[in-house]
């Protein structure tokens, strides 16, 4: 068996007062920096898409079960869990086990600066490693506790972890980009997330009208430096442009992120099936069938004196 583990790690707007006390921004600018950093719509549109329910085809309905969805609950301007990874524990090297893998994503444990460039925080040592007991080492340890549990039971996992984008550019974007695709598929190296499988990720959300990318605008992928090095576990990541299940002008969620949602919902059940189809070659490929034996035996004639 194989299973779809999605993983959203900006999907919360949770703040401390004793964190929001200390920003030196008004109310109305914390909640355009939450605004560009996360995305609570996604998350919905998302919850929706694990769910189980029915699916309606040409032959006939089909029952799709629940997904594990693991979600961030902090503001990241609390602090940023891939930023965490990354300069507290180390970006580690490809294949190692002290780090996210190469080509994942890179940037600052606690954000320092807002979109305006004024500062927003300057923590102490021991309140930084408070603030991360309290946030981002749960959340970090909830993804691999939940992997974990699931690859002890199935042969196959891929943890997808989902972000978004703004469908313009932003003013203190470099990437002035437009128009821009309306997803995005980051990749790892071709035993974290094999060329055939990036492939047949692309060529789906092609076949359901939409227009995908690779590695753009968020490159690569992260898994738990736990598990690092399980063989099993293979990861990508699902960047959505905004506009595509929110209304950017009020930050709403818009009534079309219910297609969307049933879309995904039949794409993860499509990549389990390849999944799954790609462990039975492997194992066929293992265990070939045995040849005949090109030897007839007789066999004795009961009538026979």
């Amino acid at each position: 068996m194989a299973s779809v583990v999605v993983n959203v790690p900006y999907g919360g707007l949770f703040m401390p007062p004793a964190v929001a006390k200390r920003l030196s921004l008004k109310q109305e600018e914390i909640g355009w920096e939450n605004f560009r950093l996360a995305d609570p719509c996604l998350l919905g549109m998302l919850a929706r898409a694990c769910e189980a329910g029915t699916l309606e085809g040409g032959l006939g309905e089909k029952e799709v079960p629940e997904r594990t969805l693991v979600s961030y609950s902090f503001s990241p301007l609390v602090a940023d869990p891939l930023g965490f990874l990354a300069s507290e524990v180390g970006d580690g090297a490809a294949g190692g086990t002290d780090g996210v893998l190469k080509g994942g994503p890179k940037g600052p444990s606690v954000i320092p600066r807002g979109a305006s460039g004024l500062p927003l925080f300057d923590w102490t040592d021991p309140e930084r490693e408070l603030i991360f007991k309290k946030s981002a080492l749960p959340y970090l340890a909830e993804v691999r506790d939940r992997v974990k549990e699931i690859l002890d039971r199935d042969s196959l996992v891929l943890l997808v972890t989902a972000r978004s984008y703004a469908a313009r550019p932003w003013d203190y974007e470099r990437d002035r980009r437009y128009p821009r695709p309306q997803l995005g598929i980051g990749a790892l190296d071709g035993k974290r997330t094999p060329k055939g499988l990036s492939a047949f990720i692309g060529r789906t959300f092609k076949a359901f009208g939409l227009w995908p990318e690779l590695d753009w605008p968020h490159r690569g992928a992260w898994v738990p430096p736990e598990l690092a090095q399980h063989p099993r576990l293979l990861c990508c990541t699902f960047s959505f442009r905004r506009d595509l299940y929110m209304d950017e002008a009020s930050g709403r969620i818009a009534s079309c992120s219910e297609g969307l949602s049933r879309m995904l919902r039949t794409v993860f059940g499509l990549i389990e099936e390849e999944l799954e189809e790609s462990v039975k070659a492997r194992y066929r490929r293992r265990n070939p069938p045995k040849r005949p034996s090109m030897v007839i035996k007789a066999t004795p004639n009961p009538k026979a004196p």
